[in-house]
């Protein structure tokens, strides 16, 4: 089964926050389910890990990174880096004026209609997340 993972799931399992999000990351280590993100989802983890575990703002993070430090560049590697390692990063292609056409259609935020297109161009039509906004594509199947 090919499933879309949005970066709630992944924040979700990193904080240890939610069953279904561990079982998911479980699924995806046992070759039951094959789990796929793409650029945002990755930005959205990292990001999404640092300002919590760090409790740092984005700008005293990014001044962080600027600087190569040591310890936040650590909380990357050895935390979140080999849990995106188990899903497949689909490349993004996508023309502004179709991306700009599904913000409209089904009132997402401009990173929500990068990940719906990068399903739909994909051919992937499940999404794993807890944000409700894709509950608005009728065509992508959302869990849980």
């Amino acid at each position: 089964m090919k499933i879309f993972v949005d970066s709630s799931i992944i924040l979700a399992f990193l904080a240890g926050q939610d069953e279904r999000a561990y079982k998911t990351v479980e699924d995806i280590e046992d070759g039951i389910v094959t789990g796929y993100i793409n650029a945002i989802i990755v930005d959205e983890v990292i990001h999404g890990y640092l300002r919590p575990t760090t409790r740092l703002s984005s700008r005293r993070i990014r001044q962080l990174l600027a600087k190569r430090n040591k310890k936040t560049i650590e909380l990357i590697k050895n935390d979140v880096e080999p849990v995106l390692r188990l899903f497949i990063s689909l490349p993004i292609s996508l023309d502004p004026n179709e991306k700009i056409n599904t913000i409209e259609e089904h009132g997402l935020m401009p990173a929500d209609s990068i990940i719906v297109l990068t399903c739909k161009h994909h051919g992937i039509d499940t999404i794993l997340t807890f944000d409700e906004d894709f509950k608005r594509v009728p065509w992508l199947n959302v869990i849980p």
